[in-house]
């Protein structure tokens, strides 16, 4: 019964954060076709991959490394798109670490966290390096905090937090900031 119980509350934390990405995209897209931007298109092409591919894995707790890494690649493609040269992006993981698992669509919603929180202009970047530690995964971004404070939704780091104790993962997430960058690592399983 409390193994049932925590199959509940994972995918109750699980599903709230993918309408806060849906909103986001759809309202990047509405400024695409209002300013007849030529990428409407590719975008539109590329938002839908992203869900077919995040919908394959709805039902999963844990997924591969490397199936998470395809996802994210995805989610950054919709992103570059919108931001182009506000963004600079660094991944660097270790072949031999693709097989180990983290909790479905995580490194999106630390990568996520990073756009929300920080402003991004082409003069001054959003840096953000994702790399492998051991084993662990880092996503690190400079710190350029917005001038209006975004609403937060409470959904984010809190909920992947949380994803990693109903999965009995001591350790499962660490977080450091400075006044230069944040820092959040995640355990591989």
């Amino acid at each position: 019964m409390q193994t049932e119980n925590y199959k509940v509350q994972l995918e109750a934390l699980r599903t709230k954060a993918d309408p806060h990405f849906l909103f986001n995209s759809l309202n990047t897209l509405r400024t695409m076709v209002r300013h007849r931007d030529p990428k409407s298109e590719q975008f539109i092409l590329s938002l839908s991959d992203f869900y077919r591919q995040t919908l394959r894995y709805n039902e999963s707790t844990l997924i591969k490394l490397i199936d998470e890494v395809k996802v994210l690649e995805s989610y950054l493609f919709l992103m570059k798109n919108r931001n182009e040269e506000a963004i600079q992006i660094s991944i660097h993981i270790a072949e031999e670490l693709y097989e180990y698992q983290i909790p479905t669509l995580a490194l999106q919603t630390v990568v996520e966290n990073c756009f929300k929180h920080n402003m991004m202009t082409s003069k001054m970047p959003l840096n953000i390096d994702i790399q492998s530690v051991a084993n662990y995964i880092e996503i690190k971004n400079n710190v350029q905090p917005r001038i209006t404070n975004s609403s937060s939704s409470g959904y984010g780091l809190e909920n992947l937090k949380k994803r990693y104790e109903l999965l009995n993962i001591e350790n499962g997430m660490d977080i450091e900031s400075t006044d230069d960058y944040f820092l959040v690592k995640l355990k591989l399983i």
